[in-house]
């Protein structure tokens, strides 16, 4: 998305919130109305959260489909840290 494209999205944000602010003073404080601000703020919120741009690339957090391996050893594990710990959905230890 270039940078004329998130003004364009911006100002349609900040449209539709003097829209909604018109829809509160004449519908009141609904759930409806409270519900529509809420997943606006969101949008906004997920706005200001997209990666900034330099040139034409975006720089993300991590590269675009790379993918983080963590390697565990086959060998066998300390039990100490384990040992109050229950296996869930198979019953847990028996004492």
């Amino acid at each position: 998305m270039t940078s004329a494209e998130l003004v364009d999205v911006r100002s349609a944000l900040a449209r539709l919130r003097a829209g909604l602010e018109s829809l509160r003073q004449a519908e009141g404080d609904s759930p409806y109305v409270r519900r529509l601000v809420n997943d606006l703020d969101r949008f906004q919120l997920d706005m200001e959260d997209m990666p900034r741009r330099r040139g034409r690339r975006a720089v993300p957090h991590a590269r675009a489909g790379a993918r983080n391996v963590v390697r565990i050893k086959d060998g066998p594990y300390h039990h100490v840290p384990w040992q109050d710990a229950d296996d869930e959905g198979i019953g847990g230890h028996r004492r």
